[in-house]
């Protein structure tokens, strides 16, 4: 359950005009706010200050909203170092308009849970927002008013010089960032209809939808826990429908110390709300006059009409694309010692990446060249066929690690065809730190204490190695017993993954102790042990939907 309350109320107050610009080469970073600067003071309570962001006519490719979250006993929200329960934010900018001011939402966020939560230690924890696509408010002196006083907060953007795939002309909100009741936005009484005038000097456009459910209304306690259809109508059609749900079950912030894992309507406890984004241009031309509706499905009559959202719908007007060819790596998931990927890292495995395409053609065959930075690289041909900003995960055939000691960095580039020329080549090269995953002796135990009240069945557990074989592989398991399984493997790479198909790990059911104690249960263990008896490694009972650990035998 989340608590919050509309950000007009209790704004802490920082210095008038943040100061903190710095160059390092291409790339300016703006901190406005950072963990010496004092918590907020009352209910739910936010940072605001005036940010000063650069007014100089500088193209960007990128520009990233970093925000850094830690635990700290000086936070005003509560008696945690932590704040108790899960609170949602948005950061939101106000904007000159005329001699008013129009608040802009750039993208929102709940707290996790904190009774107990390591949240990265004294370095906190991290999460990044690409608002690239806001460029056009993003000059100049602003109102930023962000965060709460739950955990101490960094805040930094970072402005990186470069061309963008396309200009972005304009940003309009079409329905304003706020709290909306279920029962109005399903009635359409709120929110109605708009008449849009699009830009004759765009070429494209594109509209995005930020929304998270709130409340415990109804019997399913909407809208929290509850899945709703949602729509956009384009001159009377239904032009996109989309479900507002997200999957909790391997949140990378755990434990924590509430019911994290289970998923929620666009959120989860510690973690970025979703955004929805719709390519508009197929269905429209530069300088036509629109109607766009948004509408949700029909409450039923069971009290759920209660329950709220927290909506912002904008509308983006472009520039026609930057490049003809241009291919780029978004990012590297494995390996990478970043917090927001730590589920599936550290890894000896194969590498994952994400390429993309900002070019206007589309992008059939890519040469991938990857490996350990200061080493030879390995090199494969992607196929397949990339549209205009059309992203795809790729994983790559599984490097030799022996070089590898605890730690290091990876590299991976983009090479396209002779026959075609990349007209960008700035974002061809990706590096990520790694740290060198666990190493296991040749024969350990693998100890599993199952919990009870029926509970064991829904676990399965295995051991692969890089290729893929399972060596090790387990499930029907009985309730309230202890395995000991031996294992035994030769020198390589491997993978242990545990999970849990209702996603709420093998810990108790804490949540029923009032309403229904025996329904509490026990908690369940995970561990490995050496062949002698010593603890190697105990794995947290509380893990949602799975436990993944690589590790190497030596």
């Amino acid at each position: 359950m989340e608590r919050f309350k509309l950000f007009i109320f209790g704004l802490a107050l920082l210095a008038n005009v943040a100061s903190g610009q710095t160059w390092s080469g291409d790339t300016l970073r703006i901190n406005p706010i950072t963990f010496n600067d004092p918590s907020p003071v009352g209910w739910n309570a936010q940072y605001t200050t005036i940010v000063q962001f650069p007014e100089d006519k500088i193209r960007w490719s990128k520009i990233l909203m970093v925000q850094t979250l830690k635990c700290d006993s000086s936070t005003a929200g509560d008696k945690y170092p932590c704040g108790e329960w899960d609170y949602i934010w948005n950061t939101l900018i106000e904007v000159p308009q005329g001699d008013s001011t129009e608040v802009f939402s750039l993208g929102g966020f709940v707290t996790p849970y904190g009774k107990r939560l390591k949240l990265g230690d004294e370095k906190g924890w991290e999460w990044v927002y690409d608002i690239s696509e806001y460029a056009p408010l993003l000059k100049g002196p602003r109102e930023l008013i962000t965060g709460n006083n739950q955990e101490l907060l960094n805040l930094e953007f970072v402005f990186i010089r470069g061309v963008p795939s396309r200009e972005v002309l304009s940003v309009e909100n079409v329905y304003p960032y706020g709290e909306y009741k279920y029962e109005y936005l399903s009635t359409d009484s709120l929110l109605p209809e708009r008449q849009l005038i699009l830009s004759k000097d765009a070429t494209a456009f594109s509209l995005k939808a930020t929304i998270s459910g709130h409340g415990h209304a109804g019997p399913y306690n909407c809208c929290e826990w509850e899945s709703k259809t949602h729509t956009y109508r384009i001159n009377g059609w239904k032009t996109f429908r989309w479900n507002v749900w997200k999957d909790c079950g391997n949140n990378p912030i755990y434990p924590q110390g509430g019911t994290w894992p289970f998923d929620r309507a666009g959120w989860c406890p510690g973690s970025k709300v979703d955004e929805y984004e719709f390519e508009l241009t197929p269905m429209v031309s530069p300088g036509d006059t629109i109607t766009l509706d948004y509408s949700i499905e029909p409450f039923s009559d069971n009290g759920e009409k209660e329950g709220t959202l927290r909506i912002s719908h904008q509308l983006f007007s472009y520039g026609p694309p930057s490049f003809r060819y241009d291919a780029t790596v978004v990012e590297i998931l494995i390996p990478n010692s970043k917090d927001s990927y730590s589920r599936m890292n550290p890894s000896a495995g194969n590498p994952v990446v994400v390429i993309k395409n900002r070019g206007a053609y589309p992008l059939k065959d890519i040469i991938i060249k990857y490996g350990l930075a200061g080493h030879r690289k390995k090199r494969i041909i992607w196929n397949g066929n990339l549209e205009f900003l059309e992203a795809e995960e790729v994983t790559l055939p599984a490097l030799n690690w022996k070089h590898v000691r605890e730690s290091g960095a990876f590299e991976v580039e983009l090479v396209l065809p002779r026959t075609i020329q990349d007209e960008y080549p700035e974002n061809n090269l990706l590096r990520s730190d790694f740290e060198k995953p666990l190493s296991l002796p040749q024969e350990f135990i693998l100890s599993i204490q199952t919990n009870n009240l029926g509970r064991a069945s829904e676990n399965k557990y295995y051991i692969s190695d890089v290729s893929g074989m399972i060596w090790y592989y387990k499930d029907e398991f009985k309730d309230s017993t202890t395995y000991h399984i031996p294992v035994e493997l030769a020198r390589g790479v491997y993978q242990f993954k545990f999970s849990d198909d209702m996603e709420d790990g093998i810990s108790q059911h804490w949540w029923n102790r009032n309403a229904a104690p025996n329904q509490v249960g026990i908690n369940g263990s995970v561990q490995f042990e050496s062949m002698f008896g010593d603890t190697l490694l105990i794995f947290p009972a509380d893990f949602g939907q799975e436990l993944l650990l690589n590790f190497i035998v030596e």
